[in-house]
């Protein structure tokens, strides 16, 4: 068997395999309560195993490969098999709905699909992917017309895979985005960018070897093996993150000593609210979150269950450029509570604020930067920035932009910075409500009143014409609190202290503001704005 010498994720994984052959790399949930663990060796070989086998079907460098696995052992498996053949792995979240799936995978145009045997009979019934020529069943339940990955594996023992080269200009994954802010676009992610967004998680974090990593987000668990760490996948479904069991991911970290821990803000909340009052995770000696905005209330939870020391990271970032900056909570509970700061750019990664601009951008121009202090839209370049949207130059050619003749991203985010270099969050630029007297911001406006001891979040939409809305703050209060006419007067009062929320005086109450369905963590301000527009016509 020939291992792969080039600078890749697989690569990485075998050489992990050959020094730490051992070492448990996957701890994975098993019936009955219990766990299972793969080490190195046997993942690597299983990898070795199943690209031999999915080449043998047709599978190789440069084919578009649906990939609907749950974070199973085969996930992992299939994910760096892929990877090694060259193929280029299409992954949609499930959770996003069956018909955005379908929608997905139908513009992707993968010509292989690989998934369990329910993504299968979905296929089948919702006919997604039309001209996938090639079907693989991964799990144990088999699928006529398809062919299993044991039989791959199986078939393909001891056959050597000599190097090969991924085509010019393919991609490594084309991976979509969650639909949180507009249908949902398949981001391709070339080699470069997929290795520099592992080393620098590796590098900020101060992760390898020896840590154990509890992942309850599968994007990030996959990069788990490539830098020699174990992943330990708890007992969850990774489709609905807020709906985690708290005690389940206390007694996961604690029975394999997880000194990392990866999950969305939303199960931080879960962690933070729900786990027993004399909980403690004595070896999680930090926990990086990502996706949405962390509260400083959920980060204060969270390290209540930690060690001295612990701290709580929240990168910053997109499909498209991630990491892009990051803050410990060191630092951030010692700033002002005024606001959402999302830290100072990460090495090898360059941020400009430039002014809101509709339209494509060819070339970002001096002209075009805001001046100190005020609010831009983020536009980043680096490593990590993806070049292109998969069959959308549309798309690509309104969020890519040349930035002194290196490609850059224009995120749709606004920020502002600060003396420090740090970067303070302001929303997206499509969620700004401009009323009559200027934009308002919509995290800046949130956050005021988000101080009021009865609001758990808020949302501000805007409604009726484009250029002259009237801002409307939308909330969900904690448990058990009642909505009341004294309340809306509380936090009208709140809004006309602070300039950035004056001009606020219509409020409305929602039971639970809808999210985005990958972190459960973004509010789904555009829904929010279609329910307001009817409540108050």
């Amino acid at each position: 068997m020939t291992v792969p010498m080039t600078p890749t994720l697989d690569g990485m994984l075998a050489e992990h395999a050959v020094a730490r052959s051992d070492a448990a790399a996957l701890v994975l949930p098993a019936p009955l309560g219990r766990t299972r663990t793969v080490t190195f060796g046997a993942l690597q070989r299983r990898v070795a195993d199943a690209a031999a086998g999915l080449l043998a079907v047709g599978i190789g460098p440069g084919t578009r490969t649906a990939l609907l696995v749950p974070p199973t052992a085969d996930f992992f498996v299939l994910a760096y098999a892929l990877l090694r053949v060259r193929a280029v792995p299409v992954v949609v979240d499930p959770g996003i709905g069956l018909t955005r799936v379908r929608s997905c995978l139908n513009e992707a145009a993968p010509e292989a699909f690989v998934g369990i045997a329910k993504a299968h009979l979905a296929r089948r019934a919702l006919r997604w992917c039309p001209s996938a020529r090639i079907a693989v069943t991964a799990g144990p339940v088999p699928v006529p017309g398809t062919v299993s990955l044991r039989r791959l594996e199986g078939s393909a023992r001891r056959r050597a895979l000599p190097p090969l080269p991924r085509p010019d200009g393919v991609p490594a994954a084309i991976l979509f985005t969650s639909g949180s802010t507009g249908p949902p676009k398949g981001v391709e992610h070339h080699e470069d960018g997929l290795l520099a967004q592992a080393h620098l998680v590796r590098d900020l974090y101060g992760l390898g070897p020896g840590d154990v990593s509890l992942a309850t987000f599968p994007p990030f668990a996959l990069f788990g093996p490539a830098l020699g760490m174990t992943t330990v996948v708890p007992r969850m479904d990774p489709t609905k993150p807020a709906r985690v069991v708290p005690s389940r991911l206390v007694a996961a970290a604690n029975r394999t000593g997880a000194t990392v821990m990866f999950g969305s803000p939303a199960v931080l909340d879960r962690l933070g609210r729900g786990a027993p009052a004399d909980t403690h995770l004595p070896t999680l000696r930090q926990v990086v979150s990502a996706g949405a905005p962390v509260p400083r209330d959920v980060q204060r939870r969270v390290l209540a269950l930690l060690p001295d020391g612990a701290q709580v990271h929240t990168p910053y970032g997109a499909t498209e450029a991630l990491p892009v900056a990051t803050i410990g909570s060191h630092e951030l509970l010692e700033l002002p509570d005024d606001g959402i700061c999302v830290g100072r750019s990460v090495p090898g990664v360059d941020v400009a604020l430039m002014h809101p601009t509709d339209g494509p951008v060819t070339r970002l121009e001096p002209s075009m930067l805001v001046g100190h202090g005020e609010v831009g839209e983020v536009v980043v370049r680096g490593r990590v920035v993806s070049p292109a949207y998969a069959e959308r130059p549309e798309a690509t050619a309104a969020a890519k932009l040349s930035w002194d003749g290196r490609l850059a991203h224009r995120t749709g985010d606004l920020a502002s910075l600060d003396d420090a270099g740090r970067l303070w969050f302001a929303g997206r630029v499509a969620h700004v409500v401009h009323t009559a007297d200027g934009p308002l911001y919509s995290v800046p406006c949130e956050e005021v009143l988000n101080r009021h001891p009865a609001v758990r979040r808020t949302a501000l939409v805007g409604t009726g014409p484009s250029s002259d809305r009237t801002p409307v703050a939308v909330v969900e209060l904690v448990d058990r609190t009642r909505w009341s006419a004294g309340l809306v007067e509380e936090l009208r009062a709140l809004a006309a202290s602070d300039p950035r929320t004056k001009p606020i005086e219509v409020f409305l109450h929602h039971r639970a503001l809808p999210v985005d369905p990958r972190h459960n963590s973004k509010i789904d301000r555009e829904a929010l704005g279609h329910w307001a527009e009817g409540e108050l016509t």
